[in-house]
């Protein structure tokens, strides 16, 4: 699930960007925001055992890296874009103008127990 952009309502107050949490496959319970990351470098590096997540390009240009085994997709979001991620999906994230900012929507409360920081890891449980 790919968003190209969230919807735009202006006038001239500014504009409004809804997003209906109806519109996710899974209901949030954790949100966080990942900002005044360097130019450069790169973020996430693990999957998750259950956690399913939205991320929302809020500012910049943010790649995202999904793996889920077998294939790989990167898109780069722009401000309002936004990608699903399911649980068992490798992810990463590269903050390219360090003026970046990123929106996480999480089904799940943090749990360390739930994070796959080893790719080989990863690769192995999804294999079986």
């Amino acid at each position: 699930m790919f968003i190209e952009s969230l919807k735009a309502y202006s006038d001239d107050r500014g504009e409004l960007r809804p997003f209906n949490f109806s519109e996710l496959p899974f209901s949030p319970k954790r949100m966080f925001l990942v900002s005044e990351a360097p130019k450069g470098i790169t973020r996430g590096e693990h999957a998750h055992y259950e956690t399913e997540q939205f991320l929302i390009c809020l500012e910049g240009e943010i790649t995202v890296s999904l793996y889920d085994g077998v294939k790989e997709t990167v898109k780069t979001l722009k401000p309002f874009q936004g990608i699903y991620i399911p649980n068992m999906v490798w992810d990463s994230q590269k903050f390219n103008t360090g003026k970046d900012l990123l929106l996480v929507l999480a089904s799940t409360e943090y749990n360390q127990k739930d994070y796959i920081t080893s790719l080989s890891l990863f690769e192995g449980v999804v294999k079986k």
